[in-house]
Order: C-alpha cells, then sequence, then structure tokens
C-alpha cells in the first residue's frame, strides 16, 4: 500500500504535466525527491519498485543534459479508488476517506467509493478463519462517544451501551411491562420505600466471571454525582448485598418508577473488580450483553456474539458500527443492504426490499436559555418567535424525515391534524411589547438540525429579528461554553421509556433542557416530579407530568418543533428487523434467512 500511496503522490505532483495515463514527461531526480521527501538514492529504489508493479514506465536521462522520462500506466481516479477500497476491506475507512481528501480533488472518487461501500455494508456471510461467519457492517455519521453508563445522552450511545451491558430489569414495550432480566425476581414494601432485586444464577461477565450482588451494588454506587446518569441514585440511602444474589435498596423517598428505572441503559451492571482495577476499561468494556467487545479504532467498533448469553445466543456472529463522515450522507442513494440512520436523505428501496415506517417517540424543539441576559428572558419575545414559527410550512419547505409539527413532547393524534400558521399581527405586536431593538440572538445546534436552525433564521429575519445560527459538531455541541453562550439551542430528544426519560431532561446533569431553565422553574419542576414518582397510579404520575410539560409550553421556555418519522428499509431474506424504542435495529435478533 506504501507503494500505491508513493504512485498518487507523483501523480498529485507531475500529473498535470503529464496529461493523462501513458503520456511521458520529462523529470529529474532532484524533482522526485522534493515530492516524495526523500534522498535520491530512496528515489532510485521506488521507481524501480513501481516499475516492478508496473504502475509506472521509467526511462533513465543518459549524459549530460539528458532528463529522465517518466510515464504513469494507471489513471489517477482508478488507483485511488482501489486503494480506498483496499483500506475498507481492512477496517481503515478513515484512511480511505482522508487518501480520496488528499488526492481526490477534482475526480469523482468519493461518491464512487461511497457507492462501492454501499455494497460492502449490510448482512454478509464471509469465512473468518475457515469458519463462516455472519456479519452485520453499519455505517453511521455519528461517533461513539462513550461505552460508561454514566455518561449517557444520547440513543445512539444508550443502543450501544445496551450490546455489551445489561441492566437488572427490562422494559418489554410491546407487552407493556417490566419483565426480568439480570435478576429474576424483584419486590418492594408497601411504600415504596425499599426494593429488593434477586440475581440470576449463573450470568457469566464477557470475562468469565459470575456476576454478584457486590456488583450491582458497586454499579449504582458509582453513579452518585454529577455524571450524566446520577439522577438515577439521588435518592437511595443505603444500598447492601445481602449475599451474592440479593441487593437490597432504601429510598429517601417513595418511588413507584423505580422498577423502570432500572430498565435504563444508565443503570447497566458492570464488573466491579475490572472497572476499579483497569483505567483504560471504558476503552475495551466487558459486560453481560449479546455482544463482547473486541476492537474500537477511529473507524469502526467490532463486537462478536456473547456464545453464553443468559437470554440466548444472537444468530449475528458479529457485528461491525463504521464511523463514515456526515458529509457523505448525500452520495449513498443506492440502497442496497440493511442500514439504519437518522440521517439518511432521499433514500428509495430496491424492488422487491422490505420498509418499515414509524414514528420517532420523541420530537425536535427550541430551548431558551433562562440563565443568560438576552432578548429571550422576555416572555413576549419568546412568544412572537412561537407565533412566527410556521412549522407546517417548515415540514413542506425542508420534507425529509418531517412529518408532523409538534404540540407537545410526544406525537399524538392531535399532532397529526394539527395545521400551524405564522401569526404575524399578533407577533409583531408582542415583539414592541417586548421592547426588542434588533439585538442578535444566536441559535446554536449541531449537523443533523442545520437546516431547521437555517430555515428557521430566515423565517425570524423577515420579521425583523436578528438570528445567529453556530453549528457545532455532535460532541462539541456539550461543551459548557457553547450551551451557556447560546441564547437557544435546536436539538431532539427520543423517549425510549417515555416516563422516565421525560423525568430525566428534567433531572439529568448536563441535560441542554435542564440546564437551561431558570433556577427558580427547576425547584418547581423537582417538586413536581418527586410527587409523580409517590404515585402508585401512572395516570397521576402522567397528570402531573404533564403539568409541567404544559407551565414550559405555555410561558415558551420551550418551543415544540416537529415529529420526524423512522424509516428502515431491509432486505426481505433477513428476518428479526424490528425498530425498537431507541430508534435502532436489535441486532440479537437478527437472522438470514
Amino acid at each position: 500500500m506504501l507503494t500505491d500511496e508513493r504512485y498518487l503522490m507523483l501523480f498529485s505532483k507531475f500529473g498535470e504535466s503529464a496529461g493523462a495515463a501513458g503520456n511521458a514527461i520529462e523529470v529529474s531526480l532532484d524533482q522526485l525527491s522534493d515530492a516524495l521527501f526523500c534522498t535520491s538514492r530512496n528515489v532510485k529504489l521506488i521507481i524501480r519498485k513501481l516499475e516492478e508493479e508496473k504502475l509506472i514506465k521509467w526511462s533513465a536521462g543518459r549524459g549530460r543534459g539528458n532528463r529522465s522520462k517518466l510515464t504513469f500506466q494507471v489513471a489517477l481516479d482508478k488507483k485511488l479508488l482501489e486503494l480506498a477500497q483496499q483500506c475498507a476491506l481492512k477496517g481503515e475507512y478513515k484512511y480511505a476517506f482522508e487518501l480520496i481528501r488528499q488526492y481526490g480533488e477534482g475526480t469523482t472518487v468519493r461518491s464512487m467509493f461511497v457507492e462501492w461501500l454501499n455494497d460492502h455494508f449490510g448482512y454478509r456471510t464471509v469465512q473468518l478463519n475457515d469458519i463462516e461467519a455472519d456479519i452485520l457492517r453499519l455505517p453511521v455519521y455519528r461517533p461513539i462517544l462513550s461505552f460508561d453508563p454514566k455518561d449517557l445522552y444520547y440513543a445512539f450511545s444508550a443502543h450501544m451501551i445496551k450490546q455489551i451491558f445489561d441492566c437488572l430489569l427490562r422494559y418489554d414495550r410491546d407487552a407493556g411491562k417490566i419483565v426480568p432480566s439480570l435478576a429474576h425476581a424483584w419486590e418492594h414494601d408497601e411504600t415504596g420505600r425499599e426494593w429488593t432485586f434477586h440475581l440470576r444464577k449463573g450470568v457469566m461477565f464477557h470475562h468469565g466471571r459470575e456476576l454478584v450482588a457486590d456488583d450491582v451494588v458497586y454499579s449504582l454506587t458509582r453513579l452518585k454525582g454529577s455524571g450524566a446518569s446520577g439522577w438515577f441514585v439521588r435518592s437511595i440511602v443505603q444500598i447492601e448485598a445481602m449475599g451474592k444474589r440479593t441487593v437490597h435498596i432504601k429510598l429517601a423517598e417513595p418511588n413507584w418508577l423505580f422498577a423502570r428505572f432500572m430498565c435504563s441503559p444508565g443503570l447497566s451492571v458492570v464488573p466491579h473488580d475490572l472497572v476499579e482495577q483497569d483505567e483504560l476499561f471504558w476503552q475495551h468494556p466487558v459486560g453481560t450483553g449479546p455482544f463482547r467487545f473486541v476492537d474500537w479504532t477511529v473507524d469502526r467498533f467490532t463486537m462478536d456474539a456473547n456464545p453464553t448469553y443468559f437470554q440466548g445466543r444472537a444468530h449475528l456472529d458479529g457485528v461491525v458500527i463504521v464511523t463514515m463522515p456526515e458529509d457523505t450522507i448525500a452520495y449513498s442513494k443506492s440502497w442496497d443492504q440493511l442500514l439504519v440512520d437518522h440521517d439518511l436523505r432521499d433514500i428509495q428501496p430496491e424492488n422487491g426490499w422490505k420498509k418499515i415506517e414509524s414514528i420517532c417517540n420523541g420530537c425536535s424543539m427550541l430551548t431558551w436559555n433562562m440563565r443568560k441576559e438576552g432578548p429571550q428572558q422576555s416572555a413576549e419575545f419568546r412568544k412572537a418567535v412561537d407565533l412566527l414559527m410556521d412549522r407546517t410550512r417548515m415540514i413542506r419547505d425542508l420534507g425529509e424525515d418531517r412529518i408532523y409539527p409538534a404540540l407537545g413532547f410526544h406525537p399524538s393524534e392531535a399532532s397529526r391534524r394539527f395545521q400551524d400558521s405564522c401569526e404575524a399581527g399578533l407577533a409583531l405586536s408582542l415583539l414592541e411589547q417586548s421592547g426588542y431593538k434588533g439585538e442578535p440572538v444566536q441559535i446554536s445546534t449541531y449537523g443533523i438540525h442545520e437546516q431547521d436552525a437555517l430555515w428557521i433564521q430566515r423565517k425570524l429575519r423577515a420579521f425583523g429579528i436578528n438570528i445567529q445560527v453556530q453549528i457545532e459538531t455532535w460532541d462539541t455541541i456539550r461543551e459548557p461554553g457553547v450551551r451557556q453562550n447560546a441564547d437557544c439551542l435546536i436539538y431532539c430528544v427520543v423517549f425510549a421509556e417515555d416516563e422516565v426519560c421525560l423525568i430525566e431532561m428534567y433531572e439529568q446533569t448536563g441535560n441542554f433542557l435542564r440546564e437551561h431553565m431558570d433556577p427558580r422553574l427547576l425547584d418547581w419542576v423537582k417538586q413536581k416530579i418527586d410527587a409523580a414518582l409517590a404515585c402508585q397510579r401512572a395516570e397521576d404520575r402522567w397528570e402531573l407530568l404533564f403539568d409541567i410539560e404544559n407551565k414550559i409550553r405555555d410561558e415558551t421556555h420551550v418551543i415544540f418543533l416537529l415529529h420526524k418519522k423512522l424509516n428502515t428499509f431491509y432486505n426481505p431474506n433477513i428476518k428479526g428487523v424490528g425498530v425498537n424504542s431507541l430508534g435502532w435495529i436489535d441486532f440479537k435478533d437478527i437472522w438470514l434467512d
């Protein structure tokens, strides 16, 4: 491969003079030394190697004044595509795109390479050590940020954590009930303050040790503090192992959702000995889940099936998650592979392929930073922006996966019927009442919401509101300085577990909504949540949670924007395809007919 890259280096330097492969050009050894950043002696060795591989023809100059002649034998785009494909087959996806960026300017190699990747991705049976293995390769356009349940913010991260780790319990969405997982049984006292969990026998971590109660105690105790998942355990006053397989927990306040908490990926159980001993544990995580860690690089995350998984071995032998550059989404038009991603655009299934369409259980929204001075401190200003939004027009203009205006966090029959419109007259009157004088208002967002932010910018500027848009990446948007400096944020929320995820938005340290909320309002919200957790009946809990949602909507602390649809295209010969509550395929259940 080094020889091939040197060929590309020479072609990029002298190919324009040659005009095309097959044309000879005059060149000196000194010029080649400069192009290859090496000595004349090494140049001769490289030239000999390139000749042996029939990449060039070389005619050395004889005598004073006679220059050597170099002929490129292979077109640049052909060799570059071939080299990029070789990199991909070895799992070096990032290097492949770097080569294309460096040498492919003015060519169509980038789009050709991504089209080739369409066949490379998907469900394939391959030979590994003379044994057939069923491998699923999926591209994603967002990096995996962490496998630590303590730092869990995004749905994609939660989905990946569920492949490696397990929770005490699991919520069966289809049946609408909590079912056993690592714990085969559990009970509580009559107050909802004391909970006991009984662990299965024989559940093994991937490194071969049996799960015990100390692992559960450690996993929950380590969450205490200001991490993303610390809010789950804030009311725990005592947690103890009662023997090897029983865990007893005491809470300061009643919590009738505590069993549902135990279904959340943020409360995944980790091996206490490895986490305590290995500072690099999260770079090669070990759990009890359906898949085991194999490798994690900047290009990909690889895992294989856990052969002794207590809930049954996965049908797949392995999964490879490939991190693709965000700007390659537009090239992925040919869709002849199994793939799920929220961000894919304009994709149509090939003849005979199946499509699963579902509505994302959540919404996109705009939250105002009530901890920063600015026009957003005025209720009239916030209400004016809400009235100018015209979500129905936004859906019509931007299309793609946008489907309904959002009236709240969850899609409903009312949102399906709702037709939003711009109420300009009342909005302009409110703007005048607010005292707005054209001050800049900064919207911060990240990749997939850029078009929404720019649409809102155009819309509001037409009415004299000076919107500035700052685009961040998937990870920089979480930096405290970015969040604090923004007047508002645009982002999406996805509710894997309805009540729990809804509470999480208000309780989770670092959550955008919480971090932007006025502290006095946040105290009121916490009181409402404590009251909701003390309710045994789900209807009573929802009534209190809707009080919070109604207040932040009516006072426009939040502007609900849109609901989105999820499209999954798949080969009908691939069975077990279903979209889970996180909007992803359950890898464990997929199999090839």
